[in-house]
């Protein structure tokens, strides 16, 4: 139902942030269905990021053989705060229908999206972004959806670099 406006909208991401590499696009789903939205990861973005917590004074204070901006980078990459672009569908009467459609049902919604996801892969040649949905504050929603969309393995190497980024998590410090 919504497939063909995600495919819309990674289309105009595509040229909106083609020169930045888009390599991540996740729904954001509100909470009991009132909000559609979604994010951008991008690799300029993730850059600047990395520049400012460095010159915020973050620090990789680990064992393995990292500079301070590989850690920060594998620290940053999949989380859906920082350095990542934001839009939403408001201005879509068939999302709004579709919100309605689920009636609250967040859990609903959720596997309606991943659904709509799948049929977007399926039917679109999308190979270069990795796609999911972030429905919480959990930083794990949107590897567990990356991880119900593609399989167990994930895309590409998305689940590898998302635990690896848990691991960095004690040894990167403000200092």
């Amino acid at each position: 139902m919504i497939a063909s406006l995600i495919v819309d909208e990674l289309r105009k991401t595509n040229l909106t942030y083609r020169c930045e590499e888009p390599y991540a696009f996740s729904l954001i789903q509100g909470q009991q269905c009132n909000y559609l939205g979604y994010a951008v990861a991008t690799s300029l973005a993730l850059a600047k990021t990395i520049e400012k917590y460095i010159e915020l004074g973050y620090r990789y204070r680990g064992v393995q053989a990292l500079s301070d901006a590989e850690a920060i980078r594998i620290w940053m990459k999949w989380a859906p705060d920082d350095g990542w672009h934001y839009g939403n569908f408001n201005d879509y009467a068939a999302v709004q229908k579709y919100l309605e459609m689920h009636n609250g049902d967040d859990l609903a919604l959720r596997n309606g999206c991943l659904k709509q996801l799948k049929t977007v892969i399926a039917q679109h040649d999308i190979n270069d972004v990795t796609l999911g949905v972030t429905y919480g504050e959990n930083p794990g929603d949107f590897r567990d959806s990356v991880i119900q969309i593609y399989g167990k393995a994930g895309h590409k190497n998305f689940v590898e670099e998302y635990e690896a980024m848990f691991r960095l998590n004690a040894d990167i410090r403000k200092v």
